[in-house]
This record gives structure tokens, C-alpha cells and sequence, in this order.
């Protein structure tokens, strides 16, 4: 302002010194210096300073915080933090916010400061801070339930496999799995060998914070109960010796159980051992080791000595007719029963007394007097009396006799009966009949009496009578005749009356006899066929006793045939297929005729048997009779298929041999092609040798070697020449005209297994001596020498071949070749033969059933080549518990699933299985394919690990946080000696591989994604009571082999397959690593070597660029172990 109200207004000017600048940008002090001059009198000067400063010495402000978080902890025992962050302000700008911990960190059990500070650009800060608290994961101790307590007997093993095993569980989810063990408390011991009784106080520890539970189990080793006798000797009743009264006795010892081992027997009597009459009891007593006993008895009962005679009984008196026998097999024996019980069987005895003889021979009186006496004292006996008499009083009866009868007298008035003589019987013997007239006795009219008397050898006496009455009547008149009627018939060479009829003729009265009826015969005419004819037959009755009355009828007989024969049977029409032939034989059964009168002859144009050709040919038979009437009969025989014909071998069914290829290498015999006309002698490169036995042989101009000569007679449609007889070979020795030539056979499969290449048995050999040999063990192709003698020759060797070749061109036009590969299923083969304008296909199917032990629908192949030795035995995880045992390197147990969700955990143990109790560390790998794509290969599939001797357990999480979809899908568990497997898809030298199913169930919740999150390691599997000195999966080396099983193990078996191969070949050791490989042509010269040495035992080959042959492979194990193998490339 101005200094005077009469100063005008002041003007101000300033000007900035002293400056000085901050700790921060912008940040600064200085002094202003402020000028106030009178305007219009500039000696009018005022100053004054202001000092400016720009500084921020303020902290900024927090105006919100999060407040205090508590959480749940996951199964992992983290918890995810989330929060809202705190909002700060400054007075000079925006500060910078950093914490301690970042939103949605994860936080483990307890408490954790989170802590923000807010620091501004001049360095003030401030801070906000709130606490985040996870609840404790596991605050409870396991669960455990004991075994039962145990009863057994003394010195049974207290081994848990045996009085059983504690369980335990965690209380809580976020517990994990817990630890049991036990510990033992001997209470008392005794009172016998082995009895103790133990309290044993089973502990689960939580392997989280230590938490503990226990419960006691019992376990009590004695013996109580005593034996128990299942079987006792039954009482017993016996005899005693007569001599001194005492009975010797025996018995079968009873049967004893205890429940505890074997007990002791002791007998009150020795066994065997005399007993007096009476009775004895018998006490067996059992003992077991604790002294416990029982006992069991029976009784011997030994009857009273013998002092009383036999009862005898005597048989009945015997009365039969003279010259019967006596023999008391027919008149009886006696009987006889001991005087008591205590007597022996007695023995029976007779003597005869003859009372009378007479009248007649043969009769007889006896008395006979029978004893029977003890047989231990002949002086106790009895004796009784039987009467046999043979006599006979009784005459003979007649059982037949002839009947009165009255009979007719002939011309001279007598009559000559003709009667069957009586018969009589008698009781004794056969009686002698005698009769006062004999049968034919000549009677006069009148009655007469014939009586007849009987007398058997005793000289009784029968007689029968009847009469034989002659009436007076006699025959004067001739018989009465009667003609059959005229007969037309059949030539015949005799026709007789039983064929056109017989007259007939009655006596002409009753006193005459029965006609005799006679004839002959008068020709007329004969012809025009033999034995037809036309002629009277002459019949004649005569009276049998008057020859003079005789009686004549005519019959006219006419033979001829005017019918011509018929066909009762006639072949049908023929068709017949040649099958290539030229012509063929062809048979049927003739046609069969009838005639009326006679036999019919057949003819024919042709003849059954008879060969036809192509075309069609009527057959005629003619039927003749006799006479000359015919008629005949034609049918047709059609020929066709001549020139050509192919036949397939029939369809082949094979089951795929090797698991590492997908199908499977066959050959088969070629197809049979029957062909008519004439085969081509000539082949370019070739000399024809000639034809045997319809084969063709051609006798190369170049030599070649044996392989190169086996395909070019192949493709030339023929093979290299089979001998299957001395014959055969003498004839192709005497075309080679001084050479030597390969043959057919070789043994480049299987070392001295010969074979055909055309598949022809092997019937016939001709080896030169010493041959073959197989020298220096690469001769596999045989060859034919100057002299016919074979040798077997070397890969490499080239000689002159001889081909065999059929009469057409045979071609395959469809599927894989002969001794080719098949995929997995069925493939048609088709071949076709040409013969010059003729051609004829055929085809069959080869079917491969794959078993691939491995892997399967698409999974690689993985195993253990050897599993003798240590094997996968039991699995368990989630809901799969499985025991196996060994399955010879890998077991596809697909068929078995567990059932799991997505990001949840669950225990998994593995336990290994050994041969002879003898545990190996072996080492553990575990697959699950979550994406289902059969592979193992992506994050995270790789899932567990672990080695050790016994069961090792853990826990596997799956991965979580996603939207996921349900999946059925592979779990792959790999147990590998000496270090873990390489990959999934390894081959080992021992162990086992087994796939499973695992059913995944898909999940609708998790942070939005639809991708899986990867786990970042898998799980390590321990066990415990292991070595400390466990291998850990960063490392995955081997630790070597085990030479307790390293002793154990038998020689390498080297494998090269397939073999034969088209594409690859597997090249493998069963138990040692191969440190060299070396395939060598048929040339000698060295085709692939193994360019780097991993130390693994298998090693794969790729073969599709190299050519058909024979090659030779030389492998040497790590253990200098060598194998020289063939290998066959086809193409």
C-alpha cells in the first residue's frame, strides 16, 4: 500500500533465491523476495521475504480395512482367503498399496497377518492389517476297531496274519490316512509247552499331528479241552483155547482227536493179550500235551470151556430101486450141532451094515450108523441109525397102446393092419415089451386079439390087449379120375405138375384102395423159342391093389412168350463236373428189368466206368427176354467243366502269437489246379528237364542263391522241385547231368526242422554222409549233388536251382501275400489260373483273433518279461480291492473300476507278491488317463510313485476347480526290479503291469473352467517300516540288481519277433541289458548295428525299406551272453 495517502499506488515486483529441493519429486523450498516501488519516485522502495515450501509430510489415510477372516481348511489342510481390499486416500496424489499376502492366497492352519501399507510419493506411509485364521485340520484321533480276541492253541504262531489285524480310520475328512501298530504284554505263561496269554495294545496315529487311539485285543494260547475219542472197540464175546481155557484177543486202538495236537494212548491191557473165561473190562486212556485226558472202555467176554457130546440128527430112510447109489450125497447126510456153545464144529462119519441082497440085481438092505464126534475131544461124540433099502414090488405101467379097429379087407378078402406098438414105463428101469402079433400082420376076416406084455428086471409083470376086426367086403370097379384144367404158361425147360396142376382120383368104392395117379406126356408142336411147346399130358389112376382097374384123363399144356420185358429201375439224368480234367470216369447203377417169363439180358452203349469228356451223352439200355421181345431205356450223362479247374485251401483261422504287432504272419499251401491239354515246355532263363509224374522240371540257366531261387520259382507260379521218393530223386539226378542244383528243402525257420517250400510232408531224404551239418551255423538251404546226395549249403552260396512247375499260371489277385501279414479280423484271399483261354478264380479268408495281452483298444503295450520272481499281487484304490497273484507280466483287469469324482482324494496301496517268501525292493509306477485319449502322456497323468519291499499306501487327488464331464477311462499300475519303469509304455525284465477302469463322475461346479487343473507332482507312495533310504522320484535310477536274485536267474533267452517280419522287428533279453546288436544279409555284409547302448533289454528295429532275404542277428547281453539268430524278410 502506499506509505503516505499522497504516495500513489506502490508497484510490486519479487524475485525467487535460495533454493533447495526435496526428498521427493516436486518437492522444494525457496525465499521470495517481494519489491514494492513508488511509481513515481523509484528511491521509494519497500522489501519484504516470503519463504514457499512443497512438501507432503502426511501420511495417507486408510478409509476401510477388511476385517478378520475365519476359515475351513481343504483336504490339503489350506484354506483360500478371499477379501475385499481396503480403499486409501492422500492429500498430495494416489499412493502406492502393496500386502503381505495376495487375495485368494491359500493359508494354512492357524494365524496369518495380512498386512497393507499405503505409501505415498514422499515416503509417508501407512499401514491396515486384519488377521486370516484357519481352523485346525485334524483335531481328533483315528478311529480303531480291534480284532477279535483270539483263542488258539499252545505254539500257534501270534503272527497279526493269524489272530488278525487291527483297522483304523481317520475321525476327521483332513486327517489322512492313520498308522497302526501294536505292542504286546505277556500276562501269564504255562501250565503247558507254548500256553501264554498275551494282551496286545493295538495304536493308530494320526500321521498329521500324532494323534493317537489304541484298544486291547486278547490273545489267549491253551489247551482246556480234553481228547475226544472218535471211535472205541466195540465189546467183544470169544472162545477159549480148549487146552487151557484162555481166550488170545486183539483189537483195532481207538481213534483220538484234540483240538490241540496229537494226545497219548495207554491201555489198562496189553494188545494183543490172554483173557480167562469171564469178562474183562478193557480202559484206554488218551492224554494231549496239557495233561488233559479221557478215557474209553469195552468189554472181552470169554464163553466157558466145551464138556457136552454132539447133537447128532440122522436123514430120513432112503428107499430107491435096485443099482441106485448109496452115496449119502443122494440118501443123505446127518447133522450135527456142538453139545454147547463152548464145543467146536463136530465132524461127521458113518459105517454101512448090509441086512439083505436080492431077488433081483441091485437090491439091497443097509443099515448105516452115523457119528459125529467133537473135534477137540473124540471122546464126546454121538451116533444115530438110517435104513437105505433099493428094492422094486411095483410092475411096469402102459402109457400108450393102440385102440380096437376095424379094417377093409382087399381083393382076396385079407387085410394087413399096420399099428405103432405100445409103450410102456416102469419106476426102476425100462421094461421088455412082447406082443402075440407084429404091426403088418396079415388078418383074416374075423376078430382077432393082439395082446402085449410088459416085464421090468425085477420080473414084475403088465399086459394090453385090443382087436382087429376084418369085415367081409372087397374092390372090383376101376378108379374115378379127374383132369386139371388146360395150362398156358411160360417156356420152360420142366414144367410139371406142381406147375399146371395135378388130376385128382377117388377109389371107386370103400372096399377098393387110394388111386395111384400117374402121367406122361405127348409133344404137338415146339418152338419158336427154346423150350416153348405145345403138348397132351396123359393122366392114369390105378387101383394100389387091383393093377388091372385103371382110369385115363387129357390135359392140353401150351408154353410161349409173346410179352416183351419192363424196367423196374432206370438211372436218372447225369451231371458231372470235370474239375479241369480231361475226362473223367463216371459210374451209376445199371437199370434193372423184369420178365414174365424168363430172365432178361441188358445191353448198353456205354458202360459204368467208362470215361467221358465234355459234352452230353445219351445212355440206352435194351432188354431181351428169351424170345426175343425187347424194349428199352435211355437217360443223359452232361459233362462239364472240362480244361480248368482251381481249388482254394479251406478258410484259416490263427490267433495272433505276438503282442506287439496288430495281427499275425501265415502262409498256406498253394491252391490244386486240375487243368486238360497241353503244358508249356519251354520257360525263358530255363533248360526243361521233363515231365514226371505229371510235374514239370526246369533247370535254371543262371545260378542264383537259394532265396533268390525259392522267389523267382514262385513268381514264375511253380516252386523250387520237392523229392518225395528214391524214384523221384533218381529221375531229376540223371537230368542234372553232372550239377549240382538247389532243391526245395531248407531249415531256416527252426534250425533242423527240413521243409518243403511247397508244404509236401517230408517223406523221403538222401543226405550225403555227414550231412547235414549246418557248419558254422548258417547252412539252412539244401542242394543236390552230381551223385543225387544232398547237402545243406550256406546263405550266400549261389548254385543252378531246379524249378517245378504245374501246366498253368497260378496268380494271387487279392489279400497279402503267402507268408504275409494280416490285420486283426478276416481277409479274403482270391487266386486265379490261366491256361491258355480258360480261366477259374477261387478264395478263402483268413481270420486273425487278436488276444493282445497288453494295452488294448489303442493303449500302448507295456510288461515285465519276466515275472517268476516278484509280481503285482494285491490293488487296492477308492472302491477297487483286487488280489491277482502272478499273470506272467501283465493282466488287463479292465472288467474291474473304481468309482471316483473330480477333486477328491482317495488311498491308494499297492502290495508286491514274491516267489519262495523272498521280497525284493521294486519300484512303482501309477497312470491315470483323465483325458481318455489312451495315453498317459499329459500333465498330470502321471499320478504316483514309491519303491519298497511291502505295501506301500498314500493318497491321490484328483484334479479339481473345473467343469468336468464324466469319463470312463484307464489306470495303469507298473512294477519294474532294479529302477522305475522309463514311461508307460515300457518293457521290463521283471515285473508286471496291470490296466484297471476307472468311472469318473463329472462335476458341475469349480472356477468356470472346463479344463482340467494338473496336479504339480505326483503322489509319493511309502510303507512303513521301509528302508529310510527310499529312492525318490527326481532321481528314478536303478539301483542295480539284487544278487541274491541275480543267482536265481537262469540264462538270457534272447527273442527276435516276428520273425518272420515285414515292417519291424522287436529284438529283446529276458533278464540282462543288451550292449550290442548286429544284423548281417545273406552277403555277409553288416546291414544295421545298435547305434547307441541304453542299458534297456529290448530294442525295436524298423525293416520296411530293407529287402526280402534271410538276414542273421548277433546279440551280446551286458553279461557278455551271446545268440545267433535268424531273421526272414518278407515283402
Amino acid at each position: 500500500r502506499p506509505g503516505k495517502s499522497t504516495c500513489a499506488i506502490p508497484v510490486l515486483t519479487y524475485r525467487d533465491s535460495g533454493l533447495v529441493q526435496g526428498s521427493c519429486a516436486g518437492a522444494m523450498t525457496f525465499f521470495r523476495i517481494w519489491t514494492a516501488r513508488d511509481p513515481f519516485d523509484s528511491s521509494l522502495v519497500s522489501h519484504c521475504t516470503q519463504k514457499i515450501s512443497f512438501k507432503d509430510e502426511i501420511k495417507p489415510v486408510f478409509t476401510s480395512c477388511p476385517a478378520n477372516l475365519t476359515l475351513a481348511p481343504g483336504t490339503n489342510c489350506q484354506a483360500s482367503g478371499n477379501w475385499i481390499s481396503p480403499v486409501v486416500t492422500d492429500n498430495c496424489g494416489t499412493p502406492q498399496i502393496t500386502s503381505t499376502h495376495q487375495n485368494g492366497s491359500s493359508f494354512n492352519e492357524g494365524i496369518t497377518t495380512v498386512v497393507y501399507t499405503a505409501t505415498d510419493r514422499c515416503g509417508n506411509s501407512a499401514t491396515c492389517s486384519f488377521t486370516v485364521t484357519v481352523t485346525p485340520c485334524c483335531t481328533a484321533p483315528p478311529i480303531i476297531q480291534c480284532p477279535a480276541d483270539y483263542y488258539g492253541c499252545p505254539g500257534t504262531s501270534t503272527a497279526t496274519t493269524v489272530t488278525g489285524q487291527a483297522t483304523a480310520s481317520p475321525s476327521q475328512p483332513n486327517c489322512g490316512t492313520p498308522l497302526v501298530s501294536y505292542n504286546d504284554k505277556i500276562i501269564s505263561q504255562g501250565p503247558c509247552s507254548g500256553a501264554i496269554r498275551i494282551e496286545r495294545t493295538w495304536i493308530a496315529t494320526n500321521n498329521v499331528n500324532n494323534l493317537q487311539s489304541s484298544c486291547v485285543q486278547l490273545i489267549l494260547l491253551s489247551d482246556l479241552i480234553p481228547p475226544v475219542f472218535t471211535s472205541c472197540p466195540t465189546n467183544m464175546t470169544v472162545m477159549p483155547n480148549p487146552g487151557n481155557c484162555l481166550a488170545t484177543v486183539s483189537w483195532t486202538n481207538p481213534t483220538v482227536t484234540d483240538h490241540c495236537g496229537a494226545p497219548q494212548l495207554t491201555s489198562s491191557h496189553p494188545n494183543p493179550g490172554d483173557f480167562p473165561v469171564g469178562v474183562t473190562q478193557v480202559t484206554i486212556t488218551a492224554t494231549d500235551g496239557c495233561g488233559n485226558s479221557s478215557t474209553c472202555s469195552f468189554s472181552i467176554t470169554v464163553n466157558p470151556c466145551c464138556n457136552s457130546n454132539p447133537v447128532i440128527s440122522c436123514p430120513q430112510n432112503y428107499t430107491a430101486c435096485p443099482g441106485t447109489s448109496t452115496n449119502p450125497s443122494t440118501t443123505g447126510t446127518a447133522t450135527a450141532t456142538p453139545g454147547s456153545p463152548q464145543c467146536g464144529i463136530p465132524a461127521i462119519s458113518y459105517s454101512d451094515k448090509i441086512l439083505s441082497q436080492g431077488p433081483c440085481a441091485g437090491a439091497i438092505e443097509i443099515k448105516r450108523t452115523w457119528k459125529a464126534t467133537d473135534p477137540n475131544n473124540s471122546n464126546l461124540y454121538s451116533t444115530c441109525i438110517q435104513i437105505v433099502k433099493l428094492i422094486d414090488q411095483t410092475p411096469p405101467v402102459f402109457t400108450s397102446c393102440p385102440a380096437n379097429v376095424t379094417i377093409q379087407p382087399n381083393s382076396n378078402c385079407q387085410a394087413v393092419y399096420w399099428w405103432t406098438p405100445p409103450t410102456a414105463t416102469d419106476n426102476c428101469s425100462t421094461p421088455q415089451i412082447v406082443g402075440s402079433h407084429q404091426p403088418g400082420t396079415i388078418f383074416n376076416v374075423g376078430v382077432t386079439t393082439v395082446t402085449y406084455t410088459a416085464t421090468d428086471g425085477c420080473g414084475n409083470v403088465a399086459s394090453h390087449s385090443f382087436t382087429v376086426t376084418v369085415p367081409n367086403t372087397c374092390c372090383n370097379q376101376p378108379p374115378i379120375i379127374n383132369c386139371p384144367a388146360p395150362y398156358y404158361g411160360c417156356p420152360t425147360q420142366a414144367c410139371g405138375p406142381g406147375i399146371s396142376g395135378t388130376a385128382t382120383a377117388s377109389k371107386s368104392s370103400s372096399q377098393c384102395g387110394t388111386p395111384v395117379v400117374s402121367y406122361r406126356d405127348s409133344i404137338l408142336t415146339t418152338g419158336p423159342c427154346y423150350y416153348a411147346k405145345k403138348f397132351i399130358r396123359i393122366w392114369k389112376a390105378v387101383d394100389p391093389n387091383y393093377p388091372l382097374l385103371v382110369s385115363y384123363c387129357h390135359q392140353l399144356i401150351e408154353l410161349k412168350d409173346n410179352t416183351p420185358p419192363y424196367f423196374t429201375s432206370c438211372p436218372s439224368n447225369i451231371t458231372v463236373a470235370l474239375n479241369g480234367a480231361c475226362t473223367k470216369p463216371i459210374s451209376w447203377n445199371p437199370p434193372t428189368a423184369y420178365d414174365n417169363c424168363s430172365n432178361v439180358q441188358l445191353s448198353s452203349n456205354y458202360q459204368p466206368g467208362q470215361s467221358f469228356g465234355p459234352g452230353v451223352y445219351t445212355i440206352i439200355y435194351t432188354a431181351t427176354d428169351v424170345c426175343g421181345n425187347k424194349v428199352t431205356h435211355s437217360f443223359t450223362i452232361t459233362v462239364t467243366g472240362g480244361g480248368l479247374d482251381i481249388v482254394c485251401p479251406a478258410n484259416i483261422t490263427v490267433t495272433q502269437n505276438d503282442p506287439t504287432i496288430h495281427g499275425a504272419y501265415v502262409s498256406w499251401n498253394l491252391p490244386t489246379v486240375n487243368s486238360c491239354g497241353g503244358c508249356n515246355d519251354t520257360l525263358p532263363g530255363f533248360i526243361y528237364m521233363g515231365t514226371y509224374n505229371g510235374h514239370r522240371y526246369f533247370c535254371s540257366l543262371q545260378p542264383a542263391t537259394w532265396q533268390s531261387a525259392h522267389n523267382i520259382c514262385r513268381s514264375l507260379g511253380g516252386n523250387l522241385a520237392s523229392i518225395g521218393s528214391a524214384a523221384e530223386n533218381a529221375w531229376v539226378q540223371s537230368k542234372l547231368m553232372g550239377a549240382t542244383a538247389f532243391i526245395g528243402l531248407h531249415d531256416s525257420r527252426v534250425e533242423g526242422s527240413f521243409e518243403w517250400t511247397d508244404g509236401s510232408p517230408l517223406n523221403y531224404t538222401n543226405w550225403y554222409p555227414g550231412q547235414p551239418n549246418n557248419a558254422n551255423g548258417d547252412q539252412d538251404f539244401v542242394e543236390m549233388l552230381p551223385d543225387g546226395t544232398w547237402n545243406d549249403q550256406y546263405t550266400s552260396c549261389v548254385r543252378e536251382f531246379i524249378c517245378e512247375m504245374p501246366c498253368y499260371d497260378l496268380r494271387q489277385i487279392s489279400g497279402p501275400s503267402n507268408g504275409g501279414f494280416f490285420n486283426c479280423g478276416t481277409t479274403t484271399v482270391t487266386y486265379v489260373a490261366t491256361l491258355g483261354s480258360l480261366s477259374d478264380t477261387c478264395s478263402f479268408t483268413v481270420t486273425v483273433n487278436c488276444t493282445t495281452t497288453g494295452g488294448g483298444n489303442g493303449y500302448c503295450i507295456s510288461k515285465g518279461l519276466d515275472s517268476r520272481f516278484m509280481w503285482i499281487n494285491t490293488v487296492k484304490f477308492a472302491t477297487i480291492n483286487h488280489t491277482s497273484g502272478n499273470n506272467g507280466g501283465y493282466a488287463n483287469f479292465t472288467n474291474i473300476c473304481a468309482d471316483v469324482k473330480w477333486g477328491n482324494t482317495y488311498p491308494i496301496c499297492l502290495e508286491p507278491g514274491f516267489a519262495n517268501n523272498t521280497a525284493y525292493t521294486v519300484y512303482w509306477r501309477i497312470w491315470i488317463d483323465y483325458n481318455g485319449d489312451q495315453d498317459f502322456e499329459d500333465p498330470g497323468e502321471f499320478v504316483a510313485y514309491g519303491n519298497g519291499y511291502t505295501t506301500l499306501c498314500g493318497n491321490i487327488t484328483l484334479p479339481g476347480n473345473c467343469v468336468c464331464p464324466g469319463i470312463t477311462t484307464r489306470m495303469r499300475v507298473a512294477m519294474s526290479y532294479g529302477g522305475y519303469a522309463g514311461n508307460s509304455c515300457c518293457i521290463y525284465s521283471y515285473g508286471e503291469v496291470e490296466d484297471y477302469c476307472i468311472n469318473i463322475s463329472p462335476t458341475f461346479t469349480g472356477g468356470g473352467s472346463n479344463s482340467l487343473v494338473a496336479l504339480p507332482d505326483p503322489v509319493h507312495l511309502k510303507c512303513p517300516g521301509c528302508p529310510a533310504t527310499e529312492v525318490s522320484f527326481e532321481q528314478l535310477i536303478s539301483r542295480g540288481s539284487d544278487p541274491a536274485l541275480e543267482s536265481q536267474l537262469p540264462e538270457p533267452v534272447f527273442s527276435v519277433s516276428p520273425n518272420p517280419a515285414r515292417e519291424e522287428v522287436l529284438i529283446s533279453s529276458s533278464n540282462s541289458p543288451i550292449s550290442s546288436i548286429q544284423i548281417f544279409n545273406s552277403t555277409g555284409k553288416m546291414v544295421w548295428h545298435l547305434p547307441e547302448v541304453n542299458g534297456t533289454n529290448f530294442y525295436r528295429v524298423d525293416i520296411q525299406d530293407w529287402a526280402a532275404g534271410a538276414y542273421v542277428v548277433h546279440i551280446t547281453s551286458s553279461e557278455g551272453n551271446k545268440h545267433i539268430q535268424k531273421l526272414l524278410v518278407q515283402k
